[in-house]
């Protein structure tokens, strides 16, 4: 156990933080969450007109819900229980961590609320929509959100390992405790069409929803450069 500790430390110390200005800036935007409001207005946009009133309101509550249990479980159970240092509040490693604009976190942080919280919507998402593509990106976006995490420190990679399992077993839970519920209309449309995807969500709106998603990394990455050179 001790030798898994040091390893995570060490995985953990190479990947946190550069000497880029540019990275800095890229990652502490990439975390916070406001940064992604338009993708999140989209996904709201893209279910309420693929369903009914009634069907798009069930899956906005699961999704809250889903993403109220995730932040219950992970800060309100576990952190406090296992309680493990963050690594930027680790006496025996805070002064090695490279810290972005003194963000530390607080002081527990198994598991990452971030890799949980991102993989539980990802796992929901990727069931509800059934398009290789969409999952795909919903995972690349998980990974990438997670990551930066890890690049500040306020995470090991045991953490955020942890946080994806727990957030794939939750979102995959809740999406079939809300099939269930709402049997047949959501769940098992078997849509045969090259418009639609099974589940009745169109394809063109699939489409969108990535471009959405991808041009929010290209501002991001645009927003982090003016940063930089300000």
């Amino acid at each position: 156990m001790h030798e898994l500790n040091e390893l995570d430390h060490q995985l953990t110390l190479a990947i946190n933080g550069s000497d880029s200005l540019f990275w800095d800036n890229l990652m502490y935007t990439v975390t916070d969450t406001f940064s992604w409001t338009v993708v999140i207005i989209t996904l709201l946009l893209i279910i309420f007109k693929n369903n009914s009133w009634k069907e798009a309101v069930m899956i906005y509550v699961t999704i809250a819900l889903l993403i109220f249990v995730a932040d219950r479980i992970c800060s309100g159970m576990v952190k406090p229980m296992v309680a493990r240092w963050r690594p930027t509040q680790d006496p025996q490693l805070m002064y090695l961590v490279d810290v972005v604009r003194d963000y530390r976190g607080g002081r527990f942080g198994f598991f990452s609320g971030h890799a949980c919280n991102t993989m539980c919507v990802a796992v929901f998402l990727s069931w509800l929509f059934r398009s290789p593509k969409v999952t795909a990106t919903l995972i690349f976006w998980s990974l990438t959100t997670t990551f930066t995490r890890l690049y500040l420190g306020v995470h090991y990679l045991g953490d955020v390992t942890v946080g994806f399992i727990i957030g794939a077993i939750l979102g995959c839970l809740f999406y079939w405790v809300m099939e269930g519920f709402v049997h047949p209309h959501i769940g098992m449309k078997h849509y045969i069409s090259e418009q639609f995807t099974s589940t009745g969500y169109m394809r063109s709106d699939m489409d969108t929803f990535m471009g959405i998603i991808f041009f929010n990394y290209i501002c991001v990455l645009i927003f982090s450069m003016t940063l930089g050179i300000g």
